[in-house]
């Protein structure tokens, strides 16, 4: 991954103007070392999963807190693009406190200007307007549940052997990241797999932005969390807590909102225009009606506001939530899996639509997010005016048999897929099962260097 995707990080991490908070020589021919405070153990402690507070579910996956944090922080830099950096965190004591201390290593001069924006940027995700404030909300949610005066919020039906746990943004890019992702999220897998980003949501998502022209998905992985809680995957959402209420609002805390500014507003964005926002899903849609000042967001609106009121606009779209194409089959297909929901292919074209926008406006000289939206909707959805170019056409329909609810219509890897498009005119549902006549393909499966990133994964059959 190092080779193809370093030149576009090392692009963007060089733009940013830094200030390191302390840097300690090392060797002539290594770039200096980049030392920076998190803060007191007692609360970082609180922030990072950790044994000592999770629930005994998960407290076996995180039992020594200086080797996730060592982890998580190696996970953002190879997501900043610098994989060959070392990673150390010790507890010195300062003024009758012991401290978390971060050193990074770097070996390069990429790796050195990221270190120096994580020495300012980290620090800050963890304070008291925002991860803090994220816990404060927690901990208020949690005693609510049995205080007469307010109703029930915190875990009112776990599910067996896997109760909520607070999971905050980490392992994610901090100084390249190319835009902001505002959705429901983590499900469980991610908290036991020790990676935010190991699941199928985001998964299926790198395929998508991958498809749709990324090169390096990554840089778009900066995510908020309406509700930065762990919990099921699914099923899970009418049970957890209203996000403007307890996650934007004295009854919890004020999270959201800072936390989206911080993170849409690296120093490589614009002075006039911070990086682009993308909102996934009915609740967070519903928060960002309440947060930008409108009475409702409805799926591929999209606008611009002075988020929190500060002097930059950030652009945005709305759109659906990354898991449905998966819930969904082909028009008219009659299996009992399909439970009534047949948009799979409008559904493929809104997921790209909403891909190709992020990469539009998060590209020099954007254009308005309405411009942005009529340009990838001509590029990849149907409409009176225009259709999608067969190559837009094959690559909605490889996508949408490897997404396909049915799963005897659902491919079982990209080449089975690619030859069933191939086969079939780039028709997802030409039939409900995943067969071609092997005669009838018309394009031969593109080689591995040339498929979009990502497409390595088939997502429903790793996860």
């Amino acid at each position: 991954m190092k080779s193809r995707f370093q030149p576009l990080m090392q692009a963007l991490a060089l733009s940013i103007v830094l200030a390191a908070t302390s840097i300690t020589a090392t060797a002539a021919t290594t770039p200096a070392s980049i030392s920076y405070t998190l803060g007191p153990k007692a609360t970082v402690q609180r922030l990072y999963p950790d044994a000592s507070w999770l629930p005994a579910d998960y407290a076996g996956n995180y039992p020594d807190l200086a080797a996730t944090i060592e982890k998580f922080t190696l996970q953002s830099l190879a997501r900043d693009g610098v994989t060959d950096a070392k990673v150390t965190v010790s507890f010195p004591k300062s003024k009758g406190q012991i401290q978390v201390r971060v050193k990074i290593e770097p070996t390069s001069a990429l790796g050195r200007t990221v270190a120096k924006r994580y020495a300012k940027v980290h620090p800050q995700l963890l304070d008291a307007t925002h991860a803090q404030a994220a816990l404060s909300a927690v901990t208020a949610c949690q005693a609510a549940q049995t205080s007469p005066a307010a109703p029930a919020c915190w875990d009112p039906q776990p599910v067996a052997h896997q109760p909520w746990a607070l999971y905050l943004p980490l392992g994610l890019p901090m100084a390249a990241q190319r835009s902001v992702l505002f959705l429901d999220y983590p499900p469980i897998p991610a908290l036991t797999g020790q990676d935010y980003l190991n699941n199928f949501t985001m998964c299926r998502w790198e395929r998508i932005m991958g498809a749709a022209g990324a090169t390096n998905p990554h840089a778009f992985e900066a995510i908020v969390d309406s509700r930065p809680i762990a919990a099921p995957g699914s099923g899970a959402e009418k049970l957890l807590p209203n996000p403007q209420t307890w996650f934007n609002s004295p009854t919890g805390a004020v999270y959201l909102t800072p936390t989206l500014q911080l993170l849409s507003s690296p120093p490589h964005a614009s002075s006039k225009q911070t990086l682009p926002v993308a909102v996934f899903g009915s609740a967070p849609r519903a928060t960002w009606a309440q947060i930008v000042g409108q009475k409702t967001v409805k799926v591929m609106d999209v606008g611009t506001t002075p988020l929190g009121g500060q002097a930059r606009q950030t652009p945005w779209i709305a759109t659906n939530h990354p898991d449905v194409t998966s819930y969904n089959c082909c028009p008219g297909d009659p299996a009992a899996s399909c439970a009534g929901s047949h948009d799979l292919l409008a559904d493929e074209q809104l997921d790209f639509v909403a891909a190709c926008w992020l990469q539009t406006m998060s590209a020099p000289g954007a254009p308005t997010a309405e411009v942005a939206k009529q340009r990838c909707q001509t590029t990849w959805q149907d409409s009176a005016s225009s259709q999608p170019s067969a190559q837009a056409k094959q690559t909605l329909c490889v996508q949408a048999k490897l997404d396909n609810q049915n799963r005897s219509a659902q491919c079982a890897s990209f080449e089975e897929a690619w030859n069933y498009c191939s086969a079939h005119d780039a028709n997802a549902c030409a039939t409900f099962d995943c067969t071609f006549d092997a005669t009838q393909v018309k394009q031969p499966v593109p080689a591995l260097d040339l498929r979009p990133t990502g497409w390595q994964d088939t997502c429903h059959h790793k996860f």
